[in-house]
């Protein structure tokens, strides 16, 4: 009989996380001017408030990415930016523009509600130090789509220079960010299994063994040591539990006591292109450093190989 070390990780690493700002100017086009009211701003920026050191800086453009199904990268500015940088991850600086750029992610609170949260904050090409906040999002960032947001008062000082923003204002949706390969399976592996988590139901999609350890995804996930975002991710390991991915601030982990009356249930071995498979019944509820989670369903897992001595 097969011993399982089961960890449940939420993933939120990835290799797909783009830098967002660069102070070399590229070969991909420069900004279009806009014009804008010193006193009001650009059309659609009316109510986002923007200072420098206490001046007012009024805002022309902005343009969303999907990076992720409940994460989104934002980049804002005055005077430069487009889709093609955005989705790129390199700005064609202009001289004297003002512009920053930042992740909005959906969080999970343990009680069932959500926020969209800012979980980083990027001027003149690096991270700074910001006070993060929450936003809204109304509506899809399909490329060509127009978005409303708003964001709660965000404070970044860097090195000594103060932005202000806060406000509503309208961005242009770029689409999703180009899909990468890494840490993607080659074939579509079979499930009927879900997670619960607090209330919120997801779909699993992938489900991988390295020995009795178990990883369960809301996203796709291979062999390798690359884990591609996904909202919710559960790892069984060594006696405990993991939660992660980006529905969550940081990992949270409980004991197999804590979650006893999770069930997991290894079925018929098989192989495809990722190599040896084998299916997995999944039942039951418990808590996970306070979030309640269930299983439920049938899942194909792919049955990594050992690595070699």
């Amino acid at each position: 009989m097969r011993t399982l070390a089961i960890a449940i990780l939420l993933v939120g690493c990835g290799k797909g996380d783009d830098k967002p700002a660069s102070d070399k100017p590229t070969d991909k086009g420069s900004a279009t001017p806009v014009a804008i009211d010193p006193a009001k701003g650009a059309p659609g920026f009316e109510r986002l408030k923007v200072t420098v050191d206490g001046k007012p800086v009024p805002m022309a453009r902005a343009f969303i990415k999907r990076v992720s199904p409940d994460q989104w990268r934002l980049q804002v500015a005055d005077n430069e930016g487009s889709c093609e940088e955005l989705l790129s991850g390199v700005t064609n600086s202009q001289k004297g523009a003002t512009s920053f750029v930042t992740t909005l992610r959906r969080r999970l609170t343990p009680d069932g509600g959500d926020t969209i949260a800012v979980t980083d904050f990027w001027t003149a090409g690096h991270p700074t130090e910001a006070t993060f906040t929450t936003a809204s999002i109304a509506g899809p960032t399909d490329k060509g789509k127009k978005v409303d947001l708003e964001l709660a008062k965000i404070i970044d000082n860097d090195k000594g220079k103060v932005l202000i923003a806060e406000g509503a204002f309208t961005a242009l949706g770029c689409g999703d960010q180009p899909a990468m390969d890494a840490g993607i399976p080659k074939d579509a592996h079979v499930s009927a299994a879900s997670l619960t988590v607090a209330g919120k139901k997801i779909e699993l999609v992938n489900a991988v063994l390295h020995g009795d350890e178990l990883t369960l995804s809301s996203g796709p996930k291979d062999c390798s040591d690359v884990t591609p975002w996904s909202q919710v991710v559960l790892l069984h390991r060594v006696g405990s539990w993991t939660l992660s991915g980006t529905w969550f601030d940081k990992d949270y982990q409980s004991t197999d006591d804590t979650l006893k009356d999770l069930k997991v249930t290894f079925g018929a071995q098989g192989s495809g292109k990722d190599g040896a498979t084998m299916a997995v019944t999944l039942a039951g509820a418990g808590k996970v450093g306070g979030y309640p989670v269930s299983l439920d369903g049938t899942i194909e897992a792919i049955d990594c190989p050992k690595p070699k001595k």
